[in-house]
């Protein structure tokens, strides 16, 4: 496990494309509960949701250059029209396989979790587990806001051949894969594979 130092570039760059992709209406609404009917809660939470997942991948990202890793991440920050497009943006090995960076927000998040959907529709071939380091007690994605996180740690990743091994489970909201944080690889293996 490594630790990531979250700068306020990072924390910038991450939620003003957050906030321009919901309050666009360009990204796949897959949250729940369904129950919340304000329209500017729901916004609240959706932006926060993918504030944290770009937030993992440009901590991925440090954790790359920190091993004189260079890869062009311009089309992390791409918003394609509509919300049946998502934000699909992919690490590549040299070899072309794809790497997608799941994040674990919450102290009682231990899982890495892709949702079914994504796992049936666009698999990919290495997942990486980012576990922030959160001062949040309670389960509220209302309460982050961009200076909520100073640090995460990079835990390890997984294949698809290990999830799909794995039951299809619910965890509350949606029906997915999930392999427990603590059973993930050893992240320098995949390191590895990039050189």
């Amino acid at each position: 496990m490594v630790t990531i130092n979250i700068t306020p570039k990072m924390k910038n760059l991450a939620y003003e494309f957050s906030t321009d992709i919901i309050m666009q209406n360009n990204q796949y609404d897959r949250m729940r509960p369904t129950n919340i009917h304000n329209i500017n809660e729901r916004n609240t939470i959706r932006i926060n949701r993918t504030y944290v997942g770009k937030l993992a991948e440009l901590c991925f990202n440090e954790y790359l250059l920190a091993n004189n890793i260079f890869l062009n991440i311009d089309d992390m920050f791409v918003i394609f029209e509509g919300q049946e497009n998502v934000d699909d943006f992919d690490f590549y090995l040299p070899n072309s396989k794809t790497i997608d960076v799941k994040a674990a927000v919450f102290n009682n998040h231990r899982n890495l979790v892709v949702p079914i959907d994504q796992y049936e529709n666009t698999p990919k071939n290495f997942y990486v587990g980012v576990k922030f380091n959160c001062p949040i007690k309670n389960n509220d994605y209302r309460l982050i806001y961009k200076d909520t996180f100073s640090t995460a740690n990079i835990v390890g990743f997984c294949t698809y051949e290990e999830l799909k091994n794995k039951k299809t489970i619910n965890l509350g909201e949606f029906d997915c894969k999930a392999i427990l944080l603590n059973e993930l690889t050893n992240i320098k293996m995949l390191i590895d594979m990039f050189k």
